[in-house]
């Protein structure tokens, strides 16, 4: 019998032992109340075992709202339990709904986070994540070397497949690597999945003839499950290149089952996602989302905005995400992690200095397409911004029009050091 480990922080005002059997026996074999004896034998390599608790400290602040009224301390506690793989098998739903479901219901908790779960080489055996990984990305863009640099579509909603194909050509044709629908796009009456596809592949064969450069565009393909497979069909017929699915919106399961029928990338966006994982006292952790998006094929993935305008993650979380599609994983490929949210040219020097390295994928929205010059002069502010911060030059010396009026636009940014990487 194998068993995942998964580790929580939690607050309770009852003894946190005591929380942690209850929450071994309501998520495998028990319910809130003992079971009848008859069944102990039977069931017993079933049971999750609580494998460590550590009490962290007392505080009166409660957290959660609970129906029990609290007239003593509460305390803190880091926890792990062990689940028996027998449970939930390669289902990543029901490991979910084992690791992380009616626990968020019990009175008794007035925090209950899950951190994080060990999986094991034996586990990731049910799961072949990514099929493209960087690696796989690099090899089909040409991209050596750098980072990524690519745009979303702005604005989000309201253009027509035309509109948005001759905004992807500006960029396209000036360098940019990829580019996505903003993942409020769907498959809408005025705008088609297939209406895009049809006329974004067209400007992107236009920019291959002229240039040689394969740029990849991903259309969104969330939606009920069914329709996903045929959009996937749809957007390889027309060249496009890439998918864009939100995977909480979505579900884990379906992203699963599109990366192993795939054969393009899979860009992943976390919306929705943050309202788990937000709050420190509730949900999952961002690094734990970013961990299982990555198990289950997501290719790209989004980890939050490095010196971010205006999301909630501070830097070193951000990085966490960038590191749990990059750290070494069994045979699991490395997805690309994707810095995006408030992203300008502004702000590729910090993004250059604490990411540390070129496998990432610098995403801009506004931008690059609320320049003042227009979205032509937008990814050219980009790729100008990169080239003198990897001279170790600041980016208020360059002589690039793009960039300095994107300076004064978009505001100077977060002074950092500049020096030769």
């Amino acid at each position: 019998m194998s068993y995942l480990d998964v580790r929580y922080y939690l607050e309770t005002f009852e003894n946190p032992e005591k929380i942690a059997e209850m929450i071994a026996n309501m998520q495998s074999t028990g319910t809130w109340k003992e079971l009848p004896e008859k069944y102990e034998k039977s069931l017993k390599k079933y049971k999750a075992k609580v494998k460590f608790v550590k009490k962290i400290g007392k505080k009166r602040k409660i957290e959660l709202p609970t129906r029990i009224k609290i007239n003593k301390k509460i305390n803190c506690a880091d926890v792990v339990i062990s689940y028996p793989v027998e449970n939930f098998g390669d289902n990543i739903t029901l490991l979910l709904t084992t690791v992380a479901g009616e626990i968020f219901d019990m009175s008794q908790l007035t925090a209950i986070k899950v951190i994080d779960i060990n999986f094991t080489d034996e586990y990731l055996k049910f799961f072949k994540g990514p099929k493209f990984g960087i690696d796989g990305i690099r090899e089909i863009t040409g991209v050596k070397d750098r980072p990524f640099f690519g745009g979303i579509i702005k604005p989000c909603v309201g253009l027509s497949a035309k509109q948005i194909a001759e905004l992807t050509y500006k960029v396209a044709i000036n360098g940019a690597d990829f580019i996505k629908d903003d993942e409020l796009l769907g498959n809408m009456d005025y705008n088609t999945v297939k209406q895009r596809a049809e006329e974004i592949g067209k400007v992107l064969k236009k920019v291959y003839e002229k240039t040689g450069k394969k740029v990849l565009y991903a259309i969104n393909v969330t939606d009920y499950p069914d329709r996903v497979f045929l959009f996937h069909d749809i957007i390889k017929k027309y060249g496009v290149g890439a998918l864009l699915f939100n995977v909480l919106a979505g579900g884990f399961s379906v992203l699963k089952k599109l990366a192993d029928y795939t054969e393009l990338p899979i860009h992943c966006h976390r919306d929705f996602s943050v309202a788990t994982f937000r709050c420190k006292y509730l949900g999952i952790t961002s690094k734990l989302f970013t961990k299982i998006v990555r198990i289950c094929g997501g290719d790209m993935i989004q980890c939050g905005g490095i010196d971010s305008g205006y999301l909630f993650e501070k830097d070193e979380e951000v990085l966490e995400n960038f590191s749990a599609c990059t750290q070494e994983l069994s045979h699991i490929k490395k997805a690309l992690p994707v810095s995006s949210g408030g992203q300008w040219a502004g702000k590729i020097p910090v993004n250059l200095q604490k990411i540390k390295n070129n496998d990432f994928l610098f995403l801009c929205g506004g931008g690059i397409f609320t320049h003042p010059d227009g979205p032509t002069a937008g990814i050219k502010s980009i790729y100008a911004a990169y080239e003198i911060t990897k001279n170790g030059e600041k980016i208020e010396n360059s002589g690039c029009k793009e960039l300095k009026n994107a300076i004064k636009y978009f505001g100077k940014g977060k002074k950092v050091s500049e020096k030769k990487r």
